[in-house]
């Protein structure tokens, strides 16, 4: 099972599109971030597994740090 993974959540509907499974941080940051530039319609939410439940570190919206939700 991977370490991280990031969520594709469209903004409109607040609904998980498609996630990414990575198996480290800098990675799925560094994927989020790039993603997010280049998309408008969605937040890329990079999220971190904790015993197979995964919880949210960072979020990305057009390219800057959001708050996660």
């Amino acid at each position: 099972m991977s370490d991280y993974r990031v969520c594709q959540i469209s903004v409109s509907q607040q609904a998980v599109v498609k996630n990414v499974k990575f198996d480290n941080k800098e990675d799925a940051e560094h994927y989020a971030k790039n993603q997010s530039v280049l998309d408008d319609e969605h937040r890329y939410e990079v999220q971190k597994n904790h015993q197979g439940v995964f919880s949210a570190i960072k979020s990305y919206l057009q390219g800057q740090e959001v708050k996660s939700t």
